[in-house]
């Protein structure tokens, strides 16, 4: 007799141990419903530490147990075989893990492989123009989507955008768009120790950058 198939996840978190990863936990469990008309059905957290990932859930779920049915599964952005068998059970894969220069490649690309959808958080370009540079033809092939960028500092700005781009009549474009964002806080307002890791790492590899732009052909400029 043939084991049972694994089952496969609406949504994965990955990086769920990880500052970002149990805010994230938080707002999913707002949705998690096994009812039909719940956008999201079925759930797992993943990460390297099984104990890590476990107690993140319980803080997310706070001050309630964790809802039955939950997953946790065990993954390192460094073992390609762990990312593909998660990957391979997942829909959507929602990736917290960074730096992404040097944890996010290998989850998108297992996502690309097992046909899976994947967002992350990342706001560092040179990982966000490799992936499209190498990433996009496979993604196609496979029916993956991949989209970075979905994090507190990029969103309000995308959005921005796009309001401000609607409200020319056509033919006129905005040529270049400046954005401010302000923060109130009756309390100091930090950084997380990843956005400091992934800023100065970006910076420290500001070469490569520069190289894989200088690689990629040059797109025709719209007349």
């Amino acid at each position: 007799m043939a084991p049972p198939e694994p089952e496969v996840f609406d949504v994965v978190i990955f990086g769920a141990s990880g500052f970002t990863g149990k805010y994230v936990i938080r707002e999913a469990l707002k949705f998690l419903s096994p009812d039909s008309s719940s956008p999201l059905r079925s759930l797992a957290v993943a990460g390297r530490s099984r104990d890590r990932v476990a107690a993140a859930l319980r803080w997310a779920a706070a001050p309630a147990p964790p809802p039955e049915g939950v997953a946790i599964l065990v993954a390192d952005a460094s073992d390609p075989a762990s990312l593909a068998a998660l990957a391979s059970r997942a829909r959507l894969v929602l990736s917290c893990a960074g730096p992404f220069r040097l944890h996010g490649y290998a989850v998108a690309a297992a996502c690309v492989a097992a046909g899976a959808d994947c967002l992350d958080i990342s706001g560092e370009p040179e990982f966000m123009e490799r992936v499209e540079a190498e990433l996009h033809e496979p993604a196609a092939r496979n029916g993956s989507l991949i989209v970075s960028a979905c994090g507190f500092d990029s969103v309000p700005a995308e959005l921005g955008f796009l309001f401000h781009s609607r409200q020319w009549e056509p033919p006129s474009a905005p040529a270049t768009v400046e954005a401010y964002v302000s923060l109130q806080s009756t309390k100091r307002i930090v950084g997380n120790i990843g956005t400091y890791e992934s800023a100065v790492l970006g910076v420290a590899n500001a070469s490569q950058l520069q190289a894989l732009r200088r690689s990629r052909p040059r797109r025709p400029r719209p007349n």
